[in-house]
């Protein structure tokens, strides 16, 4: 697959890093980004947003995050912009800590950017205060 991707080609791209992340598969979910990917969390911590950039760095935390939280993501609601090869997204996440079983959920806009049939940047605003409910206090 080369140059512009449909909505239906970058909804299945997205799904298919959905399925990796449910199925805790690092390997998986990083086949589907470009060697140049980055991801940016803007809400990472407060004041403190989170970019990593490049596929291996992306590996390296991925790796260390994964372990600790098995999650679904399901979209809710999209919008494709092609002339920007852009999939924005809703979604939300039902999942658990896996050290403990406590539950996770949240809700998610993600700009997933695309290119070439895999994702080439995302960057995720989600509710930094919904992880970890037992953290607080």
């Amino acid at each position: 697959m080369s140059g512009t991707m449909s909505v239906e080609e970058a909804v299945a791209v997205v799904g298919r890093c959905f399925d990796a992340l449910a199925k805790q598969d690092v390997e998986a979910l990083c086949e589907n980004y470009t060697e140049d990917y980055i991801l940016e969390l803007p809400y990472f911590k407060p004041d403190e947003p989170m970019v990593v950039e490049g596929r291996e760095n992306v590996r390296a935390y991925l790796q260390a995050f994964i372990p600790v939280q098995q999650m679904n993501l399901v979209f809710t609601h999209y919008h494709w912009i092609p002339e920007e090869q852009l999939l924005i997204g809703e979604y939300t996440s039902t999942g658990k800590f896996t050290d403990n079983d406590e539950p996770y959920s949240n809700r998610y806009v993600g700009y997933w950017y695309v290119r070439d049939g895999k994702v080439c940047r995302l960057r995720e605003y989600y509710n930094p205060q919904a992880p970890r409910a037992s953290a607080v206090g």
